[in-house]
């Protein structure tokens, strides 16, 4: 596929933030208890009669110096960014709006900022004092998740129109916007940690894992399926060497993002996978059965049970091996276009065909990669989690 030549906002400087609310506080909600069966101590954010989840596993939770967390609650009746200071325990509210699509959030390693995704438009969020400024917007109000790359200059983001998705790139600096390709299905979208060129994105079901080089304007289906071969989350390893993904609910595999080296990491039922920075260790939740959090050595395969969040992991499709046929990707995480009318999700809500989202754990690492931040519904209202890693 070859790049289409549209661009929707030239550069210019962005305005100055502006406060848009009161920052909110919040007494401590945290406990500490320790998982029954491995051990491992588990550290409790949030408790109360509302969704709470981190932000989505291919993006960071927590600060680079380890002092703040970040996650989603639905306390406000809509989802709303909230941190937690990770001495005091204290919540504060970052966020006041009825539309952010609640796993769009990106915080930047480099600067104080999340950016978030509501409706047709991106807006960035200071961390320390909850002022927003509006990014850029587009022309459908179907914007997926936002990805960042290591340094914060560039965010990659999905289009979702009734025919089309498009991959977008935006300049944090200036909000100027380009599109990079169009294709059937565009989401899960990660840079390369070490080359800001080169972007993983999820496809269709039955052809997943693709790879836009920007340097040639063009898109190559990484890994070619088999028929009834599922694919699902796939992760850049470290920084970039490799690429992992789990065949559900056989195994997970690793391929070079030349499409070359392809081979079997662990044979288990890996369902989403996440990287230290280092690449010296996945961690994975499973499902159908349900073992726990699993970290896993990628070079030798071997893994042990980090602790058992207790999720209730939901989607009737999982039970299966292969995927729904004529069921896209999960797009129940972005808002309808009346936001203000969303009802907040609760924990009668039916399951759908791969969730809902907030009942699956999607671990992933803190930047020091001593800890593990999960979510999960094992007392009915999701909460987030973050458990130590033993001996680091």
């Amino acid at each position: 596929m070859s790049r289409p030549e549209r661009v929707i906002a030239a550069g210019m400087p962005l305005p100055p933030a502006k406060s848009h609310m009161s920052m909110k506080r919040f007494k401590p909600e945290w406990r500490r208890f320790t998982d029954e069966q491995t051990g491992a101590r588990v550290l409790q954010w949030t408790a109360g009669a509302a969704m709470n989840h981190h932000f989505y596993f291919t993006n960071p939770t927590i600060s680079e110096d380890g002092q703040r967390g970040y996650f989603v609650s639905y306390r406000t009746g809509y989802p709303n960014l909230f941190a937690i200071d990770l001495d005091s325990g204290e919540l504060t509210q970052l966020s006041d709006r009825v539309d952010l699509n609640a796993f769009s959030p990106a915080p930047s390693r480099a600067a104080p900022w999340i950016y978030v995704s509501a409706q047709n438009r991106i807006w960035v969020v200071h961390v320390e004092t909850g002022e927003e400024r509006e990014l850029c917007r587009f022309d459908t109000n179907r914007l997926g998740n936002c990805s960042l790359n290591a340094t914060g200059s560039l965010l990659a983001i999905g289009l979702r129109f009734p025919d089309h998705c498009e991959l977008a790139l935006v300049e944090t600096a200036t909000g100027k916007v380009e599109i990079l390709s169009r294709a059937p299905e565009v989401g899960h979208i990660q840079f390369c940690p070490t080359n800001n060129s080169l972007l993983m994105y999820s496809g269709s079901v039955t052809q997943r894992i693709w790879l836009h080089d920007r340097r040639t304007s063009t898109d190559t289906w990484l890994y070619r399926q088999k028929e009834n071969e599922w694919i699902v989350h796939e992760t850049w390893l470290g920084n970039g060497t490799e690429i992992v993904f789990p065949r559900w609910p056989y195994a997970l595999h690793a391929i070079r993002p030349d499409g070359k080296g392809l081979r079997t990491v662990v044979e288990t039922n890996v369902w989403h996978v996440c990287s230290n920075r280092t690449g010296t260790q996945l961690v994975c939740d499973t499902n159908h059965p349900d073992r726990g959090l699993l970290l896993i050595d990628p070079a030798t395969g071997k893994h042990q049970t980090l602790c058992h969040p207790q999720a209730t992991c939901r989607g009737t499709q999982w039970v299966y091996d292969v995927p729904a046929v004529g069921a896209g990707m999960d797009t129940s995480i972005i808002r309808s276009n009346t936001p203000a009318k969303d009802k907040p999700p609760h924990p009668d809500d039916p399951p759908s065909t791969y969730g809902p989202q907030w009942s699956h754990p999607h671990p992933t690492f803190s930047a020091d990669g001593r800890s593990v931040i999960y979510t999960s519904d094992r007392d009915r209202w999701s909460q987030v989690y973050q458990v130590e890693i033993p001996n680091q």
